[in-house]
């Protein structure tokens, strides 16, 4: 689940328009703590923030220092929105089996449009205005 440190850099270093990252120390380090922060917490390992400052090499207060860090969010949106990117299409496969089985107009009407396509209620509702 977890990647290496080089790969971590070399995921962030893949984006030319990430400003470099200044006053980090430990570089791999800080880049695994947001690895494991834009981890859901049902799926991070170690589970306890605690435990990951000791698996690193550092204390809790250096993590807390890093949440401050002003490239901080901008680095965690990135692992995040890369972490969602890499899941849609389970969730549209999910969504598919769900419409397909249920048929229920949410579902369906979610995954048309997911495809581009329009429903009937949506034409009506657009031909009105």
């Amino acid at each position: 689940m977890t990647m290496t440190t080089s790969k971590i850099i070399k995921s962030i270093a893949i984006h030319s328009d990430y400003p470099v990252i200044s006053g980090i120390k430990d570089l791999g380090g800080f880049l695994r703590f947001i690895e494991w922060i834009a981890t859901p917490q049902y799926l991070r390992e170690p589970k306890f923030q605690k435990d990951l400052a000791e698996l690193i090499g550092v204390s809790e207060d250096t993590l807390t220092d890093w949440k401050r860090h002003p490239q901080f969010p901008l680095l965690l949106q990135s692992k995040i929105s890369a972490w969602i990117k890499e899941r849609v299409p389970d969730v549209i496969g999910a969504l598919y089996e769900t419409a397909s089985a249920k048929g229920e107009s949410k579902e369906v009407e979610l995954f048309l449009r997911l495809a581009g396509m329009q429903t009937r209620k949506e034409k009506e509702k657009k031909s009105k205005k």
